[in-house]
């Protein structure tokens, strides 16, 4: 596996040349600031350009074409990256080496990007109002369904109350309460804005030369070259009193519990892997603390985990208790903290960690769009390719005293309980 990098008429290309893969991928980037003003109509955006092209004015159409391109799937979506906002594109097809001679899904997928970028199904310069209000629908029951998914629900709640002057409480799927303000005007000003505004990334993956991609791909792209942004991750924090402790009541029986600790640690910092691996002693696994104390062996809860956000540097632990299991569930997992603060990690506990986390690591390399996602985000955050046997090594050199002495920074934020009313 070989990357390279150039740039050239507002693109970065970045060309991960691989003959491991059946298929070849084809992944494009817009970012920009993630600001609340633009939430909304950047989360449609990608979908209402896949609504149609001037040459195929339908969705349907659309996936006629990529059909007879050999099963060309395309796929799109709007993710938040620490402060930035990114609408991305992925193609994917067979490589042309097990296609009849003279195929040519590259050059073909490439001819089909640049139309629903540049050619969508337009009416007077704006896009069809009956598109953009099918996604704006969409997404407002999309939204409207979280509420009866409770787990969902009660860690919205969480996140909104724990960072509710933070640019993290925003999602990358918009913000319900200012659905109604997208319209075909706001939609069309925030494709504009991406064309000409938005840092352009394009990552390829496969078969082929570099010096074929750049030839195909700047024939066809090319876009301003605005300032790269400041900062990717977000180093936000906050001064921390006494820890926020909040119960909200539903119609339910089974609690949700949600608590949230400030490490900050962020991807890229020299503790990153450190910080992974107390996550993975703590809760991310089966195999970890809290789900082998608080529910198997003490049966406080019907699951427990807990998630390591790099970009923020936060671990928040979930879990669904009996409301009678409340205060016991909280306690034990404290006791489970104080633990590891206390420097007890067995041999068995950390080497079941790096396994885990190392598989993960190898299975990257099985998938053209992790691995396309990957060397995105190290050249955007760290300034360097994605390097999988460096990760390995540092993962293996962390030791079970490192993690013991990161966890001295755990930091309880804030603890949130979504119970029902009896309960109190």
């Amino acid at each position: 596996m070989n990357h390279r990098l150039c740039q050239q008429d507002g693109v970065t290309l970045q060309v991960i040349e691989t003959a491991k893969f059946k298929t070849f991928s084809l992944a494009l980037r817009f970012s920009s600031a993630f600001l609340p003003d633009t939430i909304n109509d950047r989360a449609i955006l990608p979908d209402v350009l896949l609504g149609g092209t001037r040459h195929s004015p339908s969705r349907e159409a659309l996936q006629t074409r990529m059909d007879a391109l050999y099963g060309l799937s395309v796929s799109c979506g709007t993710d938040k990256v620490g402060r930035q906002s990114v609408i991305w594109f992925e193609m994917k097809s067979v490589n042309e080496s097990y296609l009849p001679k003279g195929a040519t899904t590259v050059s073909a997928a490439l001819d089909l990007m640049h139309e629903i970028l540049f050619e969508p199904k337009m009416i007077d310069g704006h896009f069809r109002k009956k598109t953009v209000e099918e996604e704006k629908r969409m997404l407002k029951e999309d939204f409207e369904a979280e509420y009866n998914d409770k787990t969902e629900f009660a860690y919205n709640r969480f996140a909104n109350i724990m960072f509710e002057k933070e640019l993290a409480k925003y999602r990358a799927k918009g913000i319900y309460e200012t659905m109604d303000d997208i319209s075909v005007s706001t939609v069309t000003k925030a494709y504009h804005s991406m064309l000409e505004n938005d840092q352009v990334t394009l990552i390829a993956t496969g078969d082929f030369t570099m010096e074929r991609i750049q030839e195909l791909v700047f024939s066809r792209f090319r876009f301003p070259s605005p300032a790269a942004p400041e900062a990717w991750l977000d180093r936000e924090e906050k001064t921390i009193g006494e820890p926020t402790l909040i119960r909200e009541y539903g119609d339910l029986n089974q609690a949700r519990l949600n608590i949230g600790y400030r490490i900050n640690v962020r991807f890229g910092d020299a503790s990153y892997y450190t910080a992974s691996l107390l996550n993975g002693i703590l809760g991310e696994f089966d195999h970890s603390k809290l789900f082998q104390i608080v529910r198997e062996k003490h049966t406080l809860c019907y699951y427990i985990n807990s998630i390591y956000d790099s970009n923020k540097g936060v671990i928040s632990i979930m879990a669904g208790i009996d409301p009678q299991n409340e205060e016991k569930a909280l306690r034990l997992i404290q006791e489970v903290i104080e633990s590891v603060q206390n420097g007890e990690i067995s041999a068995e506990e950390l080497l079941l960690a790096k396994e885990s986390l190392s598989k993960r690591i190898r299975q990257n390399a099985d998938s053209p769009e992790r691995l396309s996602n990957l060397f995105f985000l190290y050249q955007k955050n760290l300034n360097r390719p994605y390097q999988p046997e460096v990760s390995l090594a540092t993962l293996r050199a962390v030791t079970a005293a490192d993690i013991q002495k990161l966890s001295q920074n755990l930091l309880l934020d804030t603890t949130y309980l979504l119970t029902k009313k009896e309960a109190v």
